[in-house]
């Protein structure tokens, strides 16, 4: 736990220390594309959903976690090359404090989705204790495809350039900016297959509309997690023996 903290806290400080603005980026990166996207999806193509500042912002910053964790984390394994050829610990604890270091950048961006939740005049209820079980979902979906990823790239620098392309049409896949009822019926069943958007929705019905999905879904929901953790997690252990040669 002590070299998962000190890796994760390195690699925060680490990430903003030659910029002017320095940690403010984590916040100012989610709010500029939240005003671009409001302004569009909100005034001149207008959406009639309830609360939608709250329902885009939310979404947006959920959806960031995901994608700049997934990304960080897949070099993550290149940039401490020197110290896996050095010296033997689990692998698998670069990933994770890759994850953390996302996970800090989260909380922080949740602050600024807080204060927008105070002004908009939502009142909290009972179904934000929610809230920890879809962050655990979260955690386990960008955690499994973190350590898929990040054990590929080792083998294949490809990689970063094909996920930064599928990440961008996984955002537009999902329904971050335009409401799921959109979606014509016939292609509903495809939604449902999408973890992020299965995410995002519950997230969405706790913090903003305070509603809870039945229990069905939330074992259909999990279950897809622990699917995509699974696999993430025992590709990486196949690979790790590799990692020292191919780095």
């Amino acid at each position: 736990m002590f070299l998962i903290k000190q890796l994760a806290l390195s690699d925060f400080k680490l990430r903003y220390s030659n910029s002017v603005l320095g940690y403010l980026w984590s916040l100012l990166n989610p709010l500029m594309l939240f005003l671009v996207l409001y302004f569009v999806f909100s005034i001149l193509m207008r959406f009639d959903v309830p609360h939608y500042q709250l329902y885009l912002l939310l979404g947006i910053v959920i959806w960031n976690f995901f994608a700049e964790g997934t990304s960080a984390a897949m070099s993550a394994l290149l940039g401490k090359s020197s110290l896996i050829q050095k010296i033997y610990f689990p692998r698998i604890i670069i990933i994770i404090a890759s994850n953390i270091t996302s996970i800090i950048t989260f909380f922080l961006n949740l602050l600024v989705f807080s204060g927008f939740l105070i002004f908009s005049g939502v009142g909290f209820n009972w179904t934000y204790m929610l809230f920890f079980l879809y962050l655990i979902q979260l955690m386990l979906i960008t955690l499994g495809f973190s350590m898929f990823l990040s054990a590929l790239y080792v083998k294949f620098k490809d990689v970063q350039h094909i996920w930064g392309i599928l990440t961008q049409i996984w955002f537009w896949l999902t329904p971050i900016i335009y409401p799921i009822s959109m979606v014509p019926e016939k292609y509903l069943w495809l939604f449902s297959l999408n973890p992020m958007a299965r995410i995002i929705q519950d997230f969405r019905s706790a913090l903003v509309y305070h509603t809870i999905p039945s229990l069905q879904h939330h074992l259909i929901s999990l279950g897809f997690c622990i699917v995509i953790f699974s696999v993430g997690y025992f590709f990486f252990k196949w690979r790790e023996p590799r990692f020292a040669e191919d780095l």
